[in-house]
């Protein structure tokens, strides 16, 4: 067999003859490889770095050719290098085909690594085919030699041989691309690479060469010629011949690489021209010396200078002073500390055109660092003129709005002055009016008088309670109240409305509902018994129901009627300030549109949500959503006692409105005090200078000097003299905090707000004289419900009989929870709603000769003005029994009118002998003139009287009030339908009489 020629048999060869191998020509034959694959390499490295697929076939066929030649000079020089005691030579054409292996594997080894990262099979298959071409190259060499001897190999050797040529193969392969994830340097990565790859074609060589077999006999001479090798001068010659093409080819390789650079940086120059001339930023490098150096397109359209006007002079020709002379030294001081101002950051300079303006720009330096240590300065330039117009624009926009913020606030304080400041007389003289002998007609027209003023009062509440909650200043208390007793608060103050427009009112509270809470009770009551009385006001027909649910732990709260509805556009639209259904419901109902805007604000302050469904003509519900805490049932609070009348006084009046001095005066002279009175801030100074006061009542608006500079003049006018401070008391119809905290500061010791409720002021008065920040103790809850709580001498005066004032306090108690809530027994309450309320109540009460409930709301009026919130809050359960007390009494009040005149409860007015009787001629011609102007919206308060007289002389003083309480609410519909009522009353009893 062909094998039995090739492997070592069992046939006789004769002796084996051993060979010796020259130290020397194996290094050489080591050497000369590991060379030539570092030219390999960096052969390799050119190729895959190369954009030309031309060059880079060129750099891997020519880096073929020297590594291999170099693997077939390395097998000859090794064969040199071991010497058998017998003659050899090659055969030429056995030789020269040998050398075909060689290259074929130098190719793909070169191929391999000039492409992407091999991986998995590629890398394993490279290194086969690498491995194998090398084997092939060294067995063919070996196939040339001729000798006297036989050549066999052994088997596991020759295996041995061809295993180490591949797995050498692809280790130096894998080298090559794994060491580029090691932090070795790329030189060292470099030579490590091209010695392994040396090794691998040595390796297979030494490995074959140990598993050949010499036999025969040393006599035998052969005669046949072929090429015969020296050993020492052959092996250099080959060495030289191999290390010569490997460098002409790394040459050639390394010319067609600069030429390509040259190339790329040609290529690299025009873009980096195109990026300059087509920037839109000014670019201009300069050197280290501050020379301009490039001069872009953008920057000539910006400084107005053409690039040769520029280039080669100083960059501080474009820089105005101080600039231009500080630039200089700026660069020195760089160049000796290299420590930086601007390079590395944004800043913004000023320019100079070349026709000498100046402009804002945005400058941005870097440093580039040249290898001859030359420093670069690369500047970037934007135009900020439009960017700093629109920051300007932006601020100027910003200081009108924080002006216009400024403004409402000053025209909220402007505008509560200037309503306030008239009312103040209008409810003055109203009241001191109703305490004098009047007809009836003439006090039914003084009461709507001040029924429509205090309605003009909540409006204006209304209007600042929104600006409150618009500039996010309203706080929420969170204290313990019932729900279900709030509930049912509210449909007992909504139930008299509902009933006299012939509506249902019903609230459904289930009963297996938590009944305690957390939470804001004034503000929720607020929104409810908003919620409910717009539901009344907008419902002809049918009723309105409450309904409370607990859900998911958020109670949900549903206000439903079935009322006129809306569409779906005034859905949209129903919870923006001043917005009503459309443009006659205002007209129809009356209203300002700010209440579901008010309810909104609230419940979102209150971290809820409301929502409306509704259709036209068939009514809305209004859903409330509110996550309230649970909550335990409040504590019960404390008492605490009244405050000390007034002993005579020498008072120093301060306004500037002729109406209120005048006022002020009757009310103070009629109480045994001393008046004297200035119109304005210098003529109160004056005034304080040449007398002595015991208290002054200072306005803080008025012309000339205003009253806290004429307070702060009394107070220095003090101090200098040493004498003890005289309490000033701010009277001012602002409601502002900033006013109050003004006039503390102005050194005023009071506050008292317009219009005045003349026993606050008393109590005010008391306050600063007795420099207590709260009011004495007065009588105990159970002995000042037990006194008596209405003044019936003083109420009889003013209202003629005691059945009359009976009925008047018993309508007024009936309306006093919807007009004037309090809050729960320890629930938190919004303390302006809690003011107000007392206000309320304090003024009503004394009209009614209720004198006890006016003073102690008073008191707590004035105690909360101070800032007492919690005592006030203690003492709400006095003030409630004292109405509580007020019922019982008024209500005995008329039981024994009608046991007197033995007739019905409602007859107990008409037997109190009041107003003369008005005909029925006279009555139906008042309705009907006072309906045709209420169709107008307009009103005849003397038409209104007489209908008003008519009807209680009839003993039907129920409907008269709710006629007047319609026409103050401007309810003009629900006012006509009570007119028609009547007419229609008189109409069947005008036939029942004919019959």
């Amino acid at each position: 067999m062909m094998l039995d020629h090739f492997f070592v048999g069992g046939e006789d060869l004769g002796p084996l003859v051993e060979g010796t191998w020259q130290p020397g020509l194996v290094l050489l034959s080591v050497a000369v490889p590991i060379f030539l694959s570092l030219m390999a390499l960096q052969t390799s490295h050119i190729a895959r770095h190369t954009r030309s697929r031309f060059y880079r076939h060129v750099a891997i066929g020519t880096g073929a050719i020297a590594l291999g030649g170099g693997i077939w000079t390395m097998h000859f020089i090794g064969m040199m290098a071991f010497h058998l005691p017998a003659p050899m030579y090659y055969r030429t054409d056995v030789t020269l085909l040998s050398l075909l292996p060689g290259l074929a594997a130098s190719w793909t080894a070169l191929w391999m690594l000039a492409r992407p990262e091999p991986v998995g099979w590629p890398l394993v298959i490279g290194g086969v085919v690498v491995g194998a071409g090398i084997g092939a190259m060294h067995y063919a060499g070996m196939a040339a030699m001729v000798s006297t001897l036989e050549m066999r190999y052994d088997p596991l050797l020759f295996g041995l041989s061809i295993v180490v040529a591949v797995a050498l193969a692809m280790l130096a392969l894998w080298i090559r691309f794994g060491l580029r994830r090691t932090p070795l340097p790329r030189r060292m990565r470099f030579l490590i690479s091209g010695t392994v790859m040396g090794v691998a074609i040595a390796g297979m060589h030494y490995t074959g060469m140990a598993a050949a077999r010499f036999y025969g006999d040393l006599s035998i001479v052969d005669a046949e010629h072929g090429i015969r090798l020296g050993t020492t001068w052959a092996s250099l010659g080959l060495a030289s011949l191999s290390l010569t093409v490997a460098v002409l080819v790394t040459s050639l390789n390394g010319l067609i690489r600069t030429r390509e650079l040259y190339r790329e940086v040609g290529e690299s120059q025009s873009r980096l021209q195109a990026i300059l001339d087509t920037a839109v930023d000014a670019i201009i490098t300069i050197d280290g010396h501050g020379i301009v150096q490039e001069f872009s397109h953008s920057a000539e359209r910006l400084f107005g200078y053409q690039a040769g006007e520029v280039v080669g002079r100083n960059i501080k020709m474009l820089m105005p002073e101080p600039y231009h002379s500080e630039h200089d030294g700026y660069l020195r001081r760089y160049r000796a500390t290299g420590v930086p101002h601007i390079i590395g950051m944004g800043r913004e300079v000023v320019g100079r055109r070349k026709d000498g303006s100046l402009m804002p720009v945005r400058l941005a330096v870097g440093r580039v660092s040249l290898p001859n240590q030359e420093m670069l300065f690369v500047g970037m330039l934007t135009d900020i003129s439009d960017k700093q117009a629109l920051e300007a624009s932006l601020r100027e926009a910003a200081e009108r709005a924080e002006q216009a913020a400024a403004a409402k606030g000053h025209f909220l304080a402007n505008m509560s002055h200037e309503i306030r400041t008239p009312m103040n007389s209008i409810i003055g003289f109203t009241d001191l009016l109703l305490q004098t002998d009047l007809s009836p007609a003439q006090r039914s027209h003084l009461n709507t008088i001040r029924q429509s003023s205090r309605s003009l009062l909540r409006l204006l509440n209304d209007i600042l309670d929104t600006s409150k909650m618009d500039s996010g200043r309203l706080e929420l208390e969170s204290r313990d109240f019932s729900l279900r007793s709030l509930a049912m608060q509210i449909e007992s103050s909504l139930r008299l409305g509902a009933q006299a427009r012939g509506l249902r009112l019903a609230t459904h509270y289930p009963a297996d509902m938590p009944e305690y809470f957390k939470g804001d009770t004034l503000r929720l009551l607020q929104v409810l018994t908003n919620l409910v009385g717009n539901a009344i006001k907008f419902t002809e027909t049918g009723g309105v129901d409450v309904l409370f649910s607990l859900e998911g732990g958020v109670v949900h709260v549903q206000v439903r009627d079935t009322g006129i509805g809306m569409s779906p556009a005034q859905v949209q639209s129903i919870f923006d300030p001043f917005t009503q259904a459309d443009a006659s419901i205002s007209r129809r109902f009356g209203g300002t549109g700010l209440g579901t805007t008010i309810a909104r604000q609230l419940v979102e302050a209150m971290k809820g949500r409301i929502e409306v469904e509704s259709e036209p003509g068939r009514g809305s519900t209004f859903h409330v959503w509110l996550p309230l805490a649970p909550g335990r049932a409040p504590d019960e609070p404390q008492s605490q006692g009244d405050a000390p009348r007034l002993p005579p006084l020498r008072v120093l009046i301060a306004d500037d409105v002729e109406q209120n001095l005048e006022l002020l005066t009757l009310v103070l002279r009629a109480g045994g005090h001393q008046v004297e009175s200035a119109r304005d801030g210098e003529q109160a100074v004056e005034a304080f200078l040449a007398g002595r006061f015991d208290v002054v009542l200072m306005d803080v608006h008025m012309p000339v000097i205003d009253g806290l500079q004429a307070t702060r003049l009394i107070r220095q006018h003090e101090r200098t003299r040493g004498l003890a401070a005289t309490p000033v008391i701010a009277l001012t119809a602002s409601v502002m905090a900033n006013d109050r905290r003004e006039a503390r500061q102005a050194g005023m010791s009071g506050f008292a707000v317009k219009p005045l409720d003349i026993p606050r002021l008393y109590e005010e008065i008391a306050r600063v004289l007795e420099g207590r920040p709260e009011a004495s103790d007065g009588p105990s809850p159970a002995g000042r419900a037990a006194a008596r709580a209405i003044d019936w001498e003083r109420g009889v005066a003013l209202w003629g009989d005691r059945a009359r004032l009976a009925d008047r306090i018993l309508a007024f108690l009936d309306e006093a929870p919807g007009k004037y809530p309090l809050p729960d027994q320890g629930a938190e309450a919004d303390s302006e709603a809690l003011l107000f309320s007392l206000h309320g109540l304090r003024g009503a009460a004394g009209n009614l000769a209720l004198t006890a409930v006016s003073q102690q709301a008073g008191e707590l009026e004035d105690q909360g003005r101070a800032g007492h919130l919690a005592d006030v809050r203690m003492r709400l359960p006095h003030l409630r029994a004292l109405l509580d007390a007020a019922r019982q009494e008024a209500r005995a009040a008329r039981r024994e009118a009608c046991a007197a005149s033995g007739s019905a409860p409602g007859d107990a007015a008409a037997a109190g002998g009041a107003p003369a009787p008005v005909a029925d001629a006279d009555l139906e011609s008042a309705a009907a003139a006072l309906r045709t102007v209420l169709e107008r919206n307009e009103l005849d308060d003397a038409a209104l009287g007489l209908v008003c007289a008519g009807l209680e002389a009839r003993g039907d003083g129920a409907r008269a009030q709710a006629l007047r309480a319609a026409i103050d609410a401007f309810e003009f519909g629900r006012a006509g339908a009570l007119l028609d009522a009547v007419r229609a009353d008189m109409a069947e009893r005008a036939a029942g009489q004919l019959d």
